[in-house]
């Protein structure tokens, strides 16, 4: 059995027209779902913004929910 680790993409910075806004520490690929510290999945990467050494991550939200402002966002490392 392959042990799966967490591996984290950045932080909340905002919501934007209904977008998660992270902002990134580690580059994910485009539909990659991303997850919160509890593995509940939140959303699925849409798109990249910005340059390589201070970007951005836009995340659509899979539902409705609450998310924090500085809260951390994961991906499943395989």
């Amino acid at each position: 059995m392959r042990r799966r680790r967490l591996k984290r993409i950045g932080r909340i910075r905002g919501i934007v027209e209904g977008r998660i806004v992270v902002e990134g520490e580690f580059l994910p690929r485009l539909g990659e779902k991303v997850y919160d510290s509890s593995l509940n999945e939140v959303g699925v990467v849409l798109s990249i913004l910005g340059p390589k050494n201070k970007f951005f991550i836009e995340v659509k939200p899979s539902k409705v929910e609450e998310c924090s402002i500085g809260e951390p966002l994961y991906i499943i490392e395989r």
